[in-house]
């Protein structure tokens, strides 16, 4: 099925609003300078294609992270988490956190937990671990595929 082109009363609705998912910019005719626009643009494109529970640094502060919207199965259910979550990783300073989602009812929880206590022995989605040191993060690998792919 192809795509279906959007009528200029539906262009004109959008211009100054942002997708709901990918967080894209509707920019209104004759934007300038519009380079800042395409390079913010393409950043949110490739965070909507790629970044569905992607683990990032958080402007809250040097030690939250947020985690992007997005759907993953855990234990043989899909759960959701519809809205970016924040987690604040504070008390794991100076040491690696582990951030991972569990399924509750159908909707994803994040957590965390230090490098210590290793990932949880309950069934749950890796999506992150970060290294924490001096009030900063120093070092994140993000864990997704390692879920993905286990048997």
């Amino acid at each position: 099925m192809a795509a279906q082109d959007l009528s200029s009363e539906t262009i004109q609705s959008l211009i100054g609003t942002r997708h709901p998912v990918a967080g894209l910019e509707f920019p209104p005719r004759g934007l300038q300078p519009y380079y800042e626009w395409l390079i913010r643009a393409l950043a949110h494109l490739a965070d909507a294609s790629f970044g569905a529970l992607r683990v990032a640094p958080d402007d809250q502060g040097p030690l939250f992270v947020r985690i992007a919207p997005g759907r993953a199965t855990i234990n043989g259910v899909v759960a959701a988490l519809d809205t970016p979550a924040t987690l604040d990783l504070s008390a794991l300073n100076n040491q690696t956190a582990y951030v991972w989602l569990t399924e509750n009812a159908g909707v994803a929880v994040p957590l965390s937990g230090p490098s210590s206590a290793g990932w949880p022995a309950t069934p749950h989605l890796k999506l992150a671990e970060f290294t924490l040191s001096a009030g900063g993060i120093t070092q994140s690998i993000d864990r997704r595929l390692e879920t993905v792919f286990q048997a």
